[in-house]
């Protein structure tokens, strides 16, 4: 059909295209319905059930698509491990059809699309002597009309691909072979013994189309991703299978021949799995071994007894900062414990017996170490301290905590009696090996403190206490020495109700053992009183139920000073939870002048008056009476900047100028307040002169 044609087809009716213009025109009864087309039948069927049988090699054979929808399908018997080739041409310049490999249910298996007037081939493969269906479709939307086909037998693969058509490779034979294709795999078995090393060569006759080599074990483990040499440990005895494969696999057909080489790299000391694993037995003698790469796994066994711990443990590799790594497995292949091997630290593994059970240890290194390495395996004997509260050694406080863990889960208990009120302490010895975890636990098991290495606790009530030494995370297990101690009963009262009385003079020592401890100590402030509260080591809490206290915090090296300026007669409760410390109270003296208007110093006009602040806090107040309309003049001269206010009968604020100047606007007793500036960051306060005139 002719471009202009088409185009002329498109204008008229369905009807019309399909009698009229040579196309056809799909039915509802879909792909296989032999309705499909009307007025053209088509030549070919639709579906694998209906498919044209061809001969297994026909040379060239024909059709037609009717339409863009048409599909044909063909059918031959083909033989095991063949080779075919299926092509198809359209006259030029007609491009855009497909190819297709598919099963018996219209399945792809593989295809290929040919946007060439020459076409393109499919390759493929069957295993098995079988009927095989081949498809030819378009691709384009517009393609139909007549084509030619081939279908060749390329000839028969001369390797199988799975283990139960692999080619028998003999010891003392070369293995050789063809790739066919791109996705072709040969493959080759071999019978091998467990215990030694070896590596296959591939080697391509063709330099250019390199061959790519795997072995796999009777276990299924690989030798690594396909190169052109692969080296494998045989592990166990039985069948390893050699695949070979194509390093091209954008060249649809090679036929690149290949040789394989098989050499035997050496034998291995210990076996690599655990039927073949070495039996051990304790002893103080260490044993060596060999380790020849990533590869290489060396698997030893042995026996326990009940109740021993048994442990197993490698020195440094040489030349190297690590031992080697350590798998411990019990029987049903469960991991126990594995080595963290820490720079210049031995790899370790133990296990306590709880019956008489088998045991593995794998033993293995990086791929880069070749080389020996040195172990020892030893029966340590019981544990020496009970793993729970049941079974924990009972002591009596004071007293030095000493014993091994010697596993990573090993868990040593120790009960001990405390009394309400006292506090008791811990400090583990700083060295390695040490405990890391400390839990003190009550008689129910719950978890009161997890301890540090130097902590305390106050115990609330007499009852027997049970401390828990266990190995910290990804830490080695080791001796460790523990210092318990009772510090005796609190020395001061944790509330106010309880707290110690301190008295202007006094020098009171004190500790605070526990973090939970508070010690409390109680004076009472008098009214227009000054004093000074410092502690050495400590940083004390001032409160008092009449309110916000007027203090000022300094300090000085460890001491911490507060100057308190009482406005009122009142309790003041001092806190403070130092570990250790010196408290002191001293009485500064009397305030000169009252803080409030109720107690303000009587003053008569004009007046030159020496006074102190006290503090920060410190309001000297005065009073004095003024007639109204008589212009006055108030400053207050001192070393530091101070504020000025008069105040009239009725409480309200006279204005004055920069230089004090103020005009009563009524008579009777006023009120001069002075006190220092503290919008400022100086702070300061000190003697002063009040001036009125």
């Amino acid at each position: 059909m002719t471009p202009l044609s088409r185009v002329f087809c498109r204008c008229l009716s369905i009807w019309v295209f399909a009698l009229g213009c040579g196309g056809a025109l799909s039915s509802p009864g879909g792909e296989g319905d032999p309705g499909k087309y009307s007025g053209l039948l088509d030549d070919h069927g639709d579906t694998p059930a209906t498919a044209t049988l061809l001969p297994a090699s026909s040379g060239t054979f024909g059709g037609t698509l009717e339409n863009s929808m048409d599909r044909d399908i063909f059918a031959f018997q083909s033989e095991a491990r063949h080779y075919y080739r299926f092509h198809c041409t359209f006259p030029e310049p007609l491009v855009g059809w497909g190819l297709e490999h598919i099963d018996v249910n219209g399945e792809r298996l593989e295809w290929v699309h040919a946007w060439i007037s020459s076409g393109q081939s499919l390759f493929f493969k069957t295993h098995t002597a079988q009927t095989t269906y081949l498809k030819m479709f378009a691709v384009h939307e517009e393609l139909s009309g007549s084509y030619n086909c081939v279908l060749e037998d390329v000839g028969q693969d001369d390797h199988g691909e799975w283990l139960a058509t692999a080619t028998p490779w003999l010891p003392g034979t070369q293995a050789t072979g063809v790739l066919e294709l791109r996705t072709d795999m040969d493959m080759f078995s071999r019978s091998l013994s467990h215990g030694a090393f070896h590596r296959v060569t591939c080697t391509s006759l063709d330099p250019a189309m390199p061959c790519l080599v795997k072995v796999l074990g009777p276990t299924g483990v690989a030798s690594g991703e396909p190169a052109g040499t692969a080296s494998f440990n045989a592990t166990h005895d039985g069948t390893y299978r050699v695949e070979v494969t194509s390093a091209y696999w954008q060249i649809p057909i090679i036929r690149s021949a290949y040789t394989l080489q098989f050499e035997t790299l050496g034998l291995d000391d210990h076996g690599d799995a655990r039927e073949y694993a070495t039996p051990l037995t304790p002893s103080s003698v260490p044993f060596t071994g060999q380790l020849s790469g990533g590869m290489d796994r060396d698997v030893f066994s042995f026996t326990t007894q009940v109740g021993h711990i048994y442990r197993f443990m490698c020195e440094l590799l040489p030349g190297q900062s690590l031992g080697p790594t350590l798998f411990l497995t019990n029987a049903t292949g469960q991991m126990v414990e594995a080595s963290y091997s820490a720079t210049n630290q031995a790899s370790r593994v133990a296990v306590e017996a709880a019956a008489v059970a088998e045991y593995f240890v794998e033993v293995s290194s990086s791929p880069s170490y070749v080389g020996p390495y040195s172990c020892r395996f030893d029966d340590l004997g019981f544990d020496d301290h009970g793993n729970t509260l049941a079974a924990a050694t009972a002591v009596q406080v004071p007293t030095l905590l000493t014993g091994h863990l010697e596993t990573r889960l090993d868990v040593d208990v120790f009960s001990f009696p405390v009394h309400a009120g006292h506090s008791y302490s811990f400090v583990a010895a700083a060295a390695p090996g040490r405990a890391g975890v400390m839990r003190l636990k009550n008689a129910q098991g719950t978890v009161l403190q997890n301890l540090s290495n130097q902590s305390n606790f106050l115990a609330p009530q007499d009852s027997v206490y049970f401390l828990e030494v266990s190995v910290e995370s990804f830490r080695e297990a080791g001796t460790y020495s523990i210092q318990a101690r009772d510090l005796g009963l609190d020395d001061h009262g944790n509330t106010p109700e309880t707290a110690t009385s301190l008295a202007p003079g006094q020098t009171l020592s004190g500790e605070c053992p526990v973090s939970s401890d508070v010690d409390v100590f109680v004076f009472t402030m008098e009214a227009n009183a000054l004093y000074r509260v410092s502690c050495i080591d400590c940083n004390p809490t001032l409160q008092s139920p009449a309110g916000a206290l007027r203090t000022l915090h300094t300090g000085q090296g460890s001491t911490r000073s507060y100057y308190l300026d009482a406005h009122v007669t009142a309790p003041v409760y001092v806190f403070t939870s130092a570990d250790s410390y010196q408290l002191t109270l001293e009485y500064l003296g009397t305030d000169d002048h009252g803080d409030r208007v109720g107690d303000a110093t009587p003053i008569s006009h004009p007046v030159s008056l020496p006074a102190v602040l006290d503090s920060t806090y410190d309001v000297d107040v005065f009073s004095v009476s003024l007639f109204a309309g008589w212009p006055h003049r108030v400053r207050a001269n001192a070393g530091f900047t101070t504020v000025v206010r008069v105040l009239a009968p009725d409480g309200t604020e006279l204005p004055r100028s920069f230089e004090g100047n103020f005009t009563p606007t009524s008579s009777g007793v006023h009120h001069i307040l002075v006190r220092p500036e503290t919008a400022s960051m100086s702070f300061s306060y000190g003697p002063y002169s009040l001036l009125l005139d």
